[in-house]
């Protein structure tokens, strides 16, 4: 972990004021994305900028429910660029490295319009632990597996029901 990466992760633990679900969706999804950047042989700077959109994703959510009441896809991309740059600024990011997160954290969910290996990283870490928070051994959208093998698919079938 860089120390940006540290500086950003922290603030954001400290944002979500230990909201157990959402610290450990975060923390989880962050963990999965190196798993699969390392496995994947990513260089450092998409190693980042993963690292980042991992950390940031969802950061909307708390926002989107105390502003809103509603934390619908379309209220957190609403919130995401002004957030993202704002954690991402605090930590110490280059500037140039907030609009590939911001781009990366709008469409981690549009599973129809790939974006590349960091977004199917992202996308896949995110499915998956969605998949194991919910209990489901099914993960929508199974194509976004494909640049990463059978493995993480037959893993969240195994853990289905667990």
């Amino acid at each position: 972990m860089t120390d940006n990466e540290a500086r950003l992760m922290s603030a954001v633990l400290e944002y979500e004021e230990g909201h157990r679900r959402r610290t450990e969706h975060i923390l989880a999804v962050y963990a999965l994305s190196q798993l699969l950047g390392f496995r994947h042989s990513l260089p450092e700077d998409q190693k980042r900028l993963l690292s980042a959109a991992a950390i940031l994703h969802d950061i909307a959510i708390k926002t989107c429910k105390e502003k809103y009441g509603d934390a619908c896809l379309e209220n957190q991309k609403r919130e995401l660029p002004r957030l993202i740059r704002r954690f991402m600024e605090k930590a110490g990011y280059r500037g140039d490295c907030i609009a590939p997160v911001t781009y990366l954290a709008l469409n981690h969910h549009g599973y129809d319009s790939r974006g590349g290996i960091i977004m199917d990283i992202l996308m896949q870490a995110d499915l998956t632990v969605n998949a194991l928070e919910e209990g489901k051994g099914d993960i929508p959208c199974p194509g976004i597996f494909e640049s990463s093998g059978q493995w993480l698919l037959d893993i969240c079938r195994k853990a289905g029901g667990k």
